[in-house]
C-alpha cells in the first residue's frame, strides 16, 4: 500500500503515513484517527505563562496533561522525551510514542526539537514538525501533553 499524499510504501494496516503523517483512511470511516489536542490559554496551567524560575536555564513547563505545572530543566545536550521509562521527559500516555522526540542543544546554544517518526506527530505552535528550533514561549505538543518552552536568559 502507498501513502495517499506522498506515495511512501506503507504497511497494509497503516492508519497514518510514517513519512508525512497523512491519514490513510476515508474521512467517513468509523476508524479512530489521531487529532491533536487543542487547549485554550484558560485551560493551561498558570505556571506555563511564567518564564524560567531559579537559575536561568532552558526549561519546559508542562501546561496541559496529567503532570501540568511540572518544570523540566534542559541541562543535557540531548534530552529524550516519550513514554519509555528511560526517557528524560517521561510522558506516560498511550498518545505518546515510546521514543517520541528529542530536544538537542546546538553549538550556538539554541534548542531544537526533532520528532522520532512518532505515530501522532510532534507539534510546535499548532503546526506539525519534523524538526524545529525553539524560541521563548513556543508551545510544544506531544500526544495529549502541551509543554511551553522557555529560553535561558543569555
Amino acid at each position: 500500500m502507498n501513502c495517499r499524499r506522498c506515495g511512501e510504501i506503507l504497511n497494509a494496516n497503516a492508519n497514518f503515513c510514517w513519512a508525512c503523517g497523512a491519514p490513510q483512511h476515508d474521512a467517513g470511516s468509523p476508524e479512530t484517527i489521531a487529532i491533536p489536542v487543542v487547549t485554550t490559554p484558560d485551560t493551561m496551567h498558570p505556571d506555563a505563562n511564567r518564564g524560567p524560575q531559579g537559575p536561568h536555564r532552558d526549561e519546559l513547563v508542562i501546561a496541559a496533561g496529567p503532570q501540568a505545572g511540572t518544570r523540566i530543566e534542559l541541562t543535557k545536550d540531548v534530552t529524550s522525551s516519550g513514554r519509555h521509562e528511560s526517557s528524560d521527559v517521561l510522558l506516560d500516555d498511550v498518545s505518546v510514542s515510546r521514543h517520541h522526540a528529542i530536544f538537542t542543544r546546538t553549538a550556538s546554544g539554541r534548542v531544537t526539537l526533532r520528532d522520532l517518526n512518532s505515530l501522532n506527530g510532534t507539534y510546535v505552535n499548532g503546526r506539525r514538525v519534523e524538526e524545529a528550533t525553539l524560541h521563548a514561549a513556543d508551545e510544544v505538543q506531544i500526544g495529549k501533553f502541551k509543554l511551553v518552552f522557555w529560553e535561558a536568559t543569555r
